[in-house]
């Protein structure tokens, strides 16, 4: 007896449905991207019409930390990348600019207004001039902790100035002193996460919201120090 061929449109649809299935299990998960900076909704723009410029920057990161991905602290003494969670830009660069948006959004008391430069690189070296004041950054620990969700930063700030002493020369008074620092460290949970998203990405969203809170507490220390060192400043930076 002769075996009879499957019809034609049956084979051709089992191999669909083969080319549909091996098609799903090697699509690669989707991006997501995260960043420090608060709504703009939330940041003034009234500092722009101050009169002194305050440079935010350089700002330094971990070598490890200096990726698109994030690395997510796993145990006592291990970390793991995650390719498919991302910051929007480099690292360096968001927390300048998250600096500058709770600056600018009202810590600043004193007649300055703070920039990152037009790149946001924090580096100072895209301004227009050079700034009579800057401040330096370190984030000297980054740690994002998923279960649960939890951050632990270390950051160094630095608040520098051109010196005012007309009687130095023109490479010494080229040199920032130093006129305040401080280290911010912040350990806690996360804050709750935005429920509109998705739940697998709720607990991301959870350590994003926390880091920007600790870098808004380093924002604050910055404007209390200007405040404190006012006289300081008046005396020995350039106006």
């Amino acid at each position: 007896m002769m075996s009879r061929r499957p019809a034609p449109c049956r084979s051709l649809r089992a191999l669909a449905l083969c080319c549909l299935a091996l098609a799903a299990g090697c699509a690669s998960a989707p991006d997501h991207f995260h960043t420090l900076r608060p709504p703009a909704a939330t940041v003034a723009n009234a500092a722009r019409g101050a009169t002194q410029m305050l440079s935010i920057g350089p700002v330094t990161v971990p070598d490890s930390l200096d990726r698109a991905e994030w690395v997510i602290r796993t145990g006592d003494t291990g970390a793991r990348v995650y390719d498919h969670q991302l910051w929007t830009q480099g690292l360096a660069a968001d927390v300048a600019q998250t600096l500058v948006d709770y600056l600018n959004g009202g810590a600043l008391a004193d007649g300055s207004w703070a920039d990152a430069g037009p790149t946001g690189s924090g580096s100072g070296a895209d301004l227009a001039a050079t700034p009579p004041l800057r401040v330096r950054v370190q984030v000297l620990r980054f740690d994002s902790m998923l279960a649960p969700p939890a951050v632990s930063d270390q950051v160094r700030w630095t608040i520098e100035c051109l010196p005012s002493d007309a009687t130095l020369s023109p490479v010494d008074a080229g040199r920032f002193r130093t006129v305040r620092t401080g280290v911010r460290e912040v350990s806690a949970p996360a804050p709750e996460a935005n429920l509109s998203l998705e739940e697998p990405q709720q607990r991301y969203d959870r350590v994003a919201r926390a880091h920007s809170t600790a870098i808004h507490a380093v924002a604050d220390d910055i404007a209390a120090a200007l405040r404190d060192s006012a006289v300081q400043r008046g005396a020995a930076c350039v106006k």
